[in-house]
C-alpha cells in the first residue's frame, strides 16, 4: 500500500537527478518498520552515500508533507548494491521518521 505511493513518487523526481528506483519495501524487523526504497544510477556508474542521501532528503521532505503513513518507521534510500548484499552500511543512508 505505502509502496506503490513511495515508487510512483521517485519514479517522479529521480530521472532529473539522474537516479531510477528499482523497488520500494515496507518490512517489519526486531519490532520496527522500515520504508526501504532501491535506487540507482541511470549511467550504471557507482553509487555512494551521497547519492543515496540526495534522494532520500528529497523523499523525507515530500513523505513529511504527505503525512500518509502513521506509523513510526525508518526511512532508508539504498543502493541497488545494498538489494544484493543486506547489511553493508556504506551503501545506506538512513532517517529517523
Amino acid at each position: 500500500m505505502y509502496e506503490q505511493k513511495v515508487k510512483k513518487y521517485l519514479d517522479e523526481i529521480c530521472p532529473g537527478a539522474g537516479f531510477y528506483c528499482d523497488s520500494v519495501t515496507w518490512t517489519k524487523e526486531d519490532n520496527e518498520w522500515y520504508l526501504r526504497a532501491f535506487i540507482g544510477k541511470q549511467d550504471q556508474s557507482d553509487m555512494n552515500v551521497n547519492d543515496c542521501a540526495t534522494i532520500s532528503r528529497r523523499l523525507s521532505k515530500w513523505l513529511d508533507q504527505e503525512d500518509f503513513i502513521p506509523e513510526q518507521y525508518m526511512l532508508e534510500v539504498c543502493s541497488m548494491g545494498f538489494k544484493d548484499h543486506p547489511g553493508n552500511d556504506d551503501l545506506t543512508a538512513e532517517t529517523e521518521e
